[in-house]
């Protein structure tokens, strides 16, 4: 079943840059293009973790503060959630690196209210009352949040030139493998280095580990292979540490050039498509079970199987009917 249906596609809405659809299906996350052509990728981290020997030590772990925090509060079931929060809390981030682009400024007054009608609108769309301990955790991530943002306006003063794309789909079609780009721009990757296009990651996590750093380096190759008129010669991760309030804003970043990009994303690559080549991938045809009709004692059930495409396409014509009282009129 399709569920979470998200458009993905450049925030600042110029260039020629792909258009995609990203949809959780049968708890995975996938990513489709449907003009002209109908086709679907896996999401570049979860074939990453699907790939990965167990025990990886770099694999990502829950950090603390409002994350482990909710987890503390609301049991196990609360990691799920954490994963959707973590998600609307990037989303969140990339609008800011909209404004940021187009403003030049954050409004703190503004955005404390965005985010907080942003966390607010999730917990409830999670079936959560929202009671005091979910305020205060409200705030706590907004407040996060900010100082996230506030890391951004720094490395945006003291590094960027230009912003080319935000939240950009890039593919790799040979193992169906689909990613958005966080922010591709023109920076300087040290304090006094030459500005070069590059691909960003955003973090907000503890530490810049090995295991980011291989995202990296695939997203890096993926975008070149996407659009080779536009090609970025580095990929970095971007993480905004936990600042000493009063003082300046401080960042981490750490970044690879196109040629150690490639030696461990081909690795990568290889393993991936390993993974892809066995019987027990999903690939290359997904799809749902249904049972369907009546079933009198005595009688076997009758179960209809529907491709990911005959769920998308019955998806969209869902979403496109008109409101039921327009159909009583006509």
């Amino acid at each position: 079943m399709i569920t979470n249906i998200e458009k993905i596609e450049n925030l600042l809405k110029i260039g020629n840059y792909l258009k995609m659809h990203r949809i959780n299906y049968n708890g995975l996350r996938l990513y489709l293009e449907s003009d002209p052509i109908f086709n679907y990728y896996s999401g570049l981290t979860g074939a990453m973790d699907a790939s990965t020997f167990k025990g990886d030590p770099d694999n990502k772990r829950l950090e603390k503060d409002w994350r482990e925090n909710m987890i503390d509060l609301y049991g196990k079931k609360a990691i799920d959630d954490y994963v959707s929060a973590t998600a609307d809390f990037g989303t969140l981030t990339h609008e800011s690196l909209l404004i940021i682009k187009e403003k030049g400024q954050i409004d703190w007054n503004k955005e404390f209210d965005r985010a907080m009608g942003y966390f607010k609108n999730f917990f409830i769309k999670k079936s959560f009352i929202v009671d005091d301990k979910i305020d205060s955790l409200i705030q706590k991530m907004a407040y996060s949040y900010q100082k996230h943002v506030g890391s951004l306006l720094q490395f945006f003063h003291e590094r960027v030139k230009e912003i080319y794309a935000i939240e950009v789909p890039a593919k790799i079609d040979y193992l169906w493998i689909a990613t958005p780009i966080d922010m591709v721009c023109s920076c300087r990757l040290t304090p006094k280095g030459d500005f070069c296009i590059t691909t960003i990651n955003l973090k907000t996590s503890n530490q810049i580990n090995n295991h980011q750093l291989e995202q990296a380096a695939c997203e890096l190759l993926m975008w070149n292979e996407t659009y080779p008129d536009n090609k970025a010669t580095h990929t970095a991760i971007l993480r905004s540490k936990d600042w000493t309030e009063g003082k300046t804003p401080t960042f981490e970043l750490k970044y690879l050039e196109l040629k150690e990009a490639e030696q461990i994303a081909i690795n990568i690559f290889k393993r991936m498509e390993f993974c892809l080549n066995s019987p027990a991938s999903y690939f290359p045809n997904p799809i749902s079970k249904y049972f369907t009709g009546i079933t009198k004692i005595g009688e076997s059930p009758v179960i209809i199987e529907k491709t990911l495409e005959t769920e998308w396409k019955e998806k969209q014509e869902e979403l496109n009917k008109p409101p039921m009282d327009l159909v009583n009129v006509i």
